[in-house]
């Protein structure tokens, strides 16, 4: 397998780093942070799910645990250790052909604002091909809003510094995410490109897709069938 160098995106840290800058000792210190009950409520009970970039199974081990079956996607085979009562598939997403269909298919962690138009029209259109006939693509696009200025987060044992924020042409913004847990630190340069609704629906479209509604105030989750 091919593995992809992220536009604009690195990493560093103790342990493993991805293709994206995604430090993998980082993820799996992470848990849910409720998502799962979301995805759960739009799948519905005993739906079949596709996870594409499932990291560590931060979401895929919840899920699993609501009843689901879930096929969980990553390309890095160091990520895809983590995850445990689920099948795993090391793949980018883009390259992806499992030639079966699942109920829901999830693209979440803002993968959507992936900087490179062609990567992203295969990402979703790996979404379609692998829908079943009445089935939701249910996706997470990056808020523009926490990328407008530098700030830190604590919370017990972790920080976490946004900087180096940037907003930059063609409505792309760039930011390095340092999270410090323990005493071990782990810096991650991001590179997201922003989307408006008209693009978004007109990217879907080229996929044989449509967007049907937004499940969150900030518009950062929807659905398309």
């Amino acid at each position: 397998m091919t593995v992809r160098k992220s536009v604009g995106q690195s990493g560093t840290g103790p342990g493993a780093i991805t293709p994206d800058g995604s430090p993998v000792e980082l993820y799996l210190l992470a848990d849910s942070r409720g998502e799962e009950q979301l995805i759960h409520e739009t799948a519905g009970p005993g739906a079949s799910i596709l996870e594409l970039g499932c990291g560590t199974g931060r979401i895929t081990h919840p899920l699993v645990a609501l009843g689901h079956e879930v096929v969980a996607v990553d390309e890095s085979p160091e990520m895809l250790a983590g995850v445990t009562g689920a099948e795993t598939v090391c793949s980018t997403i883009e390259d992806l052909r499992l030639n079966r269909r699942f109920d829901l298919v999830l693209l979440m962690s803002y993968l959507i604002n992936v900087p490179d138009d062609a990567v992203r029209r295969r990402m979703l259109a790996t979404c379609a091909n692998h829908l079943n006939p009445g089935g939701t693509v249910l996706l997470q696009q990056h808020d523009r809003a926490s990328f407008a200025e530098d700030a830190t987060f604590d919370r017990p044992a972790h920080r976490l510094v946004i900087s180096d924020t940037k907003q930059l042409p063609g409505d792309r913004q760039s930011a390095t995410m340092t999270h410090t847990v323990d005493g071990r630190t782990w810096s991650q340069h991001i590179l997201v490109q922003n989307l408006t609704e008209q693009q978004l629906e007109a990217q879907l479209a080229e996929a044989g897709l449509t967007l049907i509604d937004y499940l969150t105030p900030d518009k950062t989750w929807f659905r398309a069938q």
